[in-house]
């Protein structure tokens, strides 16, 4: 159970460290826990999807996740360059579902490694959810006050750490 534990911070990290990227972007109080939830609820999916499909396809979702990343770091980074100045960024459902996708799709290959394990696969998978809902919404904050201290760099600093994930993940 320690195993599994671990496990869950470990899954729950990626999903943190965006989360403060996210929340130094000012986003309303409302959209907080919505978008939280929304990553736990990709941390269960994942690993479900990971179980049912198995290994041959984690390598090409791991880019899958990687390139979303990219994407929405890049975005971020010439919106805080232009020099944007609005006070709360808007989180559409859409960023949020890319969001969620892109720092849950590793849960995706441990879902693959739960299902030819003899793990107690549901206690793992609601773990996950959990741990990512709480490291998220825990994120959400720190950005929120990180925001306060950046200024108007935040999204060029959020956009960074989200492309700094994202090497992460091709480097292993």
């Amino acid at each position: 159970m320690d195993l599994i534990v671990w496990l869950a911070v470990g899954l729950g990290m990626d999903a943190f460290s965006a989360s403060i990227a996210i929340g130094a972007q000012g986003i309303k109080e409302s959209e907080k826990w919505s978008g939280s939830i929304l990553v736990g609820i990709f941390h269960v999916v994942m690993p479900v999807i990971g179980i049912l499909i198995g290994g041959i396809l984690s390598q090409t979702v791991s880019w899958v996740g990687v390139a979303l990343l990219v994407a929405v770091g890049l975005q971020m980074i010439r919106s805080g360059m232009i020099g944007r100045s609005l006070p709360v960024v808007m989180m559409t459902w859409t960023r949020w579902f890319v969001f969620a996708i892109g720092v849950s799709v590793d849960s995706l290959s441990v879902g693959v490694t739960l299902g030819v394990t003899h793990t107690n696969t549901w206690i793992a998978v609601a773990l996950f959810g959990i741990f990512a809902t709480i490291m998220t919404r825990v994120g959400l904050q720190i950005g929120q006050v990180l925001k306060h201290t950046v200024g108007r760099y935040s999204e060029v600093i959020g956009g960074s750490i989200l492309i700094g994930i994202a090497i992460r993940m091709i480097v292993g």
